[in-house]
């Protein structure tokens, strides 16, 4: 088992204590890598360090008499030098340097070590299964076999995921953590997304045919022969979004033989729109209409230019309500 006597500064409530030990993480990393770190910024890292061995549970103390301003700016400082790593990351690697145990050498922080041992789990479980009689090329169909043979070939299946899924797992961490990027807040999220690909390489490996693919295939037979089941399930672990494509346009197939196709449905919405159109500009045109009626009665009665200006101002006005109209005087340049 593993040992660190490093404790988890993230679990302390002391802000103070938190800057130092990311300030200071930031300081040793960015003199290790050769960056360029203000004399003024180790001063003031060294002098919030009590220099007595007085220690509380492994934890170093940091002097309180001294303002937290000055750590703040020093904190400030060393991120933009470390940039694009972030403190929490460079902690989490300081950290992670007082583990011990034999599992140290798989990864320098918990979850790829975590992750590299699911990926030999399932690399042992792929070659042992794949050693049995049970597990061919022909075989693995569910609604054909039953049993023990069944079974294994199930398992087959899911360690073809695993090994699909631990590796999508580990290279999207190792490039975050070369980065000195990663973050220890989405530790879940990581096993959420190999779980997710175990159960999508699953799905493809036993509900998509392989007779299809060998079908097309055929001209250009890049792929052994019974090889199209396991890689099915290793695309699936790789990419957990490949299997949501592949449902989600079963699911608007199917969805398509009662409400028709989506093309249909588009060229539906557009006549819509269209018919819509054409109504409202029908009834804007009869509106006109009738205010060119009421203009013309207006001019025949023989009323005042006072009383058909006024009228052409409601009319401008309602058939352009957004626009200010300001009409000049009779006579005015």
């Amino acid at each position: 088992m593993e040992d660190s006597k490093s404790f988890d500064p993230y679990k302390q409530t002391n802000i103070r204590y938190q800057l130092y030990r990311e300030a200071r993480a930031m300081a040793e990393y960015a003199l290790a890598n050769g960056k360029t770190v203000p004399e003024t910024v180790i001063r003031t890292i060294d002098a919030f360090a009590i220099q007595d061995d007085q220690v509380l549970n492994d934890r170093i103390n940091v002097r309180s008499d001294l303002d937290i301003g000055e750590l703040l700016v020093a904190h400030c400082t060393l991120a933009k030098i470390v940039e694009p790593a972030k403190p929490k990351t460079i902690l989490l690697l300081d950290i992670e340097q007082g583990v011990t145990g034999f599992m140290k050498f798989l990864g320098p922080v918990s979850l790829i070590r975590q992750m590299m041992i699911a990926a030999v789990v399932s690399l042992i479980l792929f070659i042992g299964l794949s050693l049995t009689e049970e597990v061919s090329h022909d075989s693995g169909n569910i609604m054909v076999q039953d049993g023990y043979e069944l079974l294994l070939n199930l398992m087959f299946y899911l360690s073809a995921a695993g090994l699909g899924a631990s590796f999508a797992a580990l290279y999207k961490a190792n490039t975050y953590i070369a980065n000195g990027t990663f973050d220890p807040t989405y530790h879940a999220s990581y096993w959420i997304q190999f779980f997710l690909g175990l159960i999508a390489g699953l799905i493809l490996a036993i509900m998509v045919s392989e007779a299809y693919f060998s079908k097309h295939l055929s001209e250009t037979p890049f792929l052994e022969k019974g090889i199209i089941r396991p890689l099915l399930a290793m695309l699936g672990g790789f990419s957990a979004d490949l299997t949501h494509t592949v449902l989600s346009r079963l699911v608007e197939t199917i969805r398509s033989l009662f409400t028709g196709s989506p093309r249909d449905q588009m060229a539906n919405k557009k006549k819509a729109l269209q018919n819509d159109f054409a109504a409202q500009h029908n009834q804007e045109k009869m509106h006109m209409a009738s205010n060119l009626v009421t203009l013309q009665q207006i001019i025949n009665s023989g009323a005042t230019a006072e009383e058909l200006n006024e009228k052409i101002d409601l009319i401008l006005k309602d058939t352009l309500p957004a626009t200010e109209i300001q009409r000049k005087p009779t006579g005015e340049e």
